[in-house]
């Protein structure tokens, strides 16, 4: 069982820029106990911007940063009783940037 401010935690899904994986997006989620972590889609931050779909473009753009592109961590947690403070603070604890 996990402890402190995300012990509550039921579940969780997203997307994240982790450090080992520069180029492609990894894919989070939880379910009870079960943890994955997995590659997903490469950012459009590490592609020639020629080999974005067109019709996306306009959507890419509209999050882009102009030092991280389009990397960034979105996550969903959802929890009993959760403490949304605390529990971000310790998220935030796993940031590099």
């Amino acid at each position: 069982p996990r402890k402190g401010a995300l012990s509550s935690l039921l579940r969780l899904k997203g997307f994240a820029w982790l450090a080992p994986w520069g180029s492609r997006q990894g894919i989070a989620a939880l379910a009870g106990t079960q943890f994955t972590l997995k590659p997903g889609s490469p950012w459009y931050a590490s592609m020639k911007r020629e080999h974005w779909p067109p019709d996306l473009k306009e959507d890419i753009l509209k999050d882009w940063h102009t030092e991280y592109g389009d990397r960034r961590t979105e996550l969903v947690c959802i929890g009993r009783d959760l403490d949304h403070a605390a529990a971000l603070s310790e998220l935030e604890k796993c940031l590099l940037t």
